[in-house]
């Protein structure tokens, strides 16, 4: 019987070559090629094209394509993890609920780094000069900064306050607190006494989150009562306002700073 192959620890060596000179041809797309958005995208914006010629051109802005391509990486962790939780609560597997929480975890914590990356962009674009903590789109001083570089972009944020308040809470909750319940709701049928029949009753029931981060899974477990919000509607609304996000920072890249690309180029 052949041995199995070994796998060295620590392995030294060169990176695998990329380069980053010469305009992409009209058929290559260097941002979704390798990303697990790409199966999704079925109309690319008008500004897509701009935005791959200044990022892969011979121009200055180049420097920026491995921000872009985390900032693509990290939505396209957003569809993932949607398509995951989709999946699984069409099937009566009992590990679902074990799966899509943990899918869900993932996908607060990456809605979270995506924000945060995104305004790590912002700040190298615009040459703000914050640094570590200090950049983050709740921080004032911070926002103020960018207002001043792109008032109209602070707008959009300015719009998603709320949304952008939800999610931190909702971070802070599962890395500070004891965790969210993620799980069933299920209002089993009186006439039903098959335990048979009622595990797979609760088996094709939806998963629910609390509304409200701040009622964790102890307050739930004590009885106390909240609204709960279906997780499907949950990733889909936060993909729709991250999104907003994802678009306005890429879009405002490509306009505002085409001019300087093609000056460079």
């Amino acid at each position: 019987m052949p041995r199995p192959r070994q796998y060295p620890r620590i392995k030294k060596g060169k990176m695998i070559a990329a380069t980053k000179d010469g305009a992409p041809d009209d058929k290559a797309d260097r941002l979704l090629a390798n990303s697990y958005m790409s199966k999704h995208v079925v109309a690319k914006p008008e500004y897509w094209s701009k935005l791959l010629h200044m990022l892969y051109g011979r121009g200055r802005l180049r420097k920026y394509a491995g921000a872009v391509e985390d900032i693509v990486d990290k939505f396209s962790f957003l569809m993932l993890a949607k398509d995951q939780i989709v999946a699984y609560e069409n099937t009566l597997n009992h590990e679902k609920r074990f799966l899509i929480k943990y899918f869900a975890y993932t996908y607060v914590f990456m809605t979270k780094s995506l924000l945060d990356s995104l305004a790590v962009f912002l700040n190298e674009i615009y040459e703000l000069g914050f640094s570590g903590g200090e950049i983050d789109l709740k921080k004032g001083k911070y926002l103020e900064a960018v207002r001043r570089a792109d008032p109209e972009l602070v707008k959009v944020v300015d719009d998603k306050r709320k949304w952008l308040d939800y999610v931190v809470k909702y971070r802070d909750s599962l890395i500070h607190k004891h965790g969210l319940y993620i799980g069933a709701i299920p209002d089993v049928p009186e006439n039903m006494t098959d335990p048979v029949e009622i595990d797979k009753f609760i088996l094709g029931e939806h998963h629910y989150m609390p509304s409200d981060p701040d009622i964790l899974e102890d307050d739930i477990i004590a009885g106390k009562e909240t609204e709960f919000i279906k997780v499907t509607c949950l990733v889909d609304e936060w993909l729709t306002e991250s999104f907003g996000l994802f678009d306005i920072v890429l879009r405002t890249f490509a306009m505002r700073f085409e001019l300087a690309s093609a000056q460079q180029s």
